[in-house]
């Protein structure tokens, strides 16, 4: 973490937008505005943004260096998500049950990668256990652009209900500690 925190500002982390333009992950049938408010609650004003019907939370502790276009949904547990863009899973865990308000919970996160055109990926973060599995898709399974992935579930270090989501590319930028780096995503 103190890598991250030390390199944060560096300019190296502001690599443009996505070439692809993604979907948010979530039905667009369901207003979340009332949950998104409520799950915001006891947060920094400065921290928590609006876009239509979604809550976002940044994260000041998580969302650094690589990690600095991530955005944290607020969105409540059992949500389904949806593929925001087709292309292949490439990881998936979903065994985990535990999450915690502290950076001790990290190595208990439930995540999906997918890969897209363009060398993109996206990453779905905080997943309900066994919700990916549940859904019979599997590693390197092609899924379409809205297509059920999973549920939101509070995993790894969360203290709130939400997804965290990232659509990232791989690659050493220089002076770089990291093989990755996260863009700034492009919505419909």
């Amino acid at each position: 973490m103190e890598n991250l925190r030390r390199f944060n500002d560096h300019p190296m982390w502001d690599q443009g937008f996505t070439k692809n333009i993604y979907r948010f992950p979530f039905s667009t049938d369901i207003d979340f505005s009332e949950s998104g408010a409520k799950l915001a609650i006891g947060l920094p004003e400065n921290e928590i943004s609006r876009a239509g019907q979604y809550y976002f939370a940044k994260s000041p502790q998580s969302h650094l260096s690589p990690y600095k276009w991530a955005i944290d949904f607020l969105i409540p547990d059992g949500t389904e998500i949806l593929a925001a863009e087709e292309g292949y899973i490439e990881q998936a865990v979903d065994n985990f049950d535990q999450w915690g308000p502290t950076e001790d919970f990290r190595s208990k996160l439930n995540f999906i990668t997918i890969k897209h055109a363009h060398g993109e990926r996206s990453q779905y973060c905080h997943l309900e256990k066994d919700s990916f599995t549940n859904t019979g898709l599997y590693l390197g399974r092609w899924v379409n652009k809205g297509q059920l992935i999973a549920r939101v579930g509070k995993t790894g270090w969360t203290d709130r209900d939400h997804l965290h989501f990232m659509v990232f590319a791989l690659g050493r930028l220089p002076e770089s500690l990291w093989n990755f780096y996260s863009l700034k995503i492009r919505f419909e």
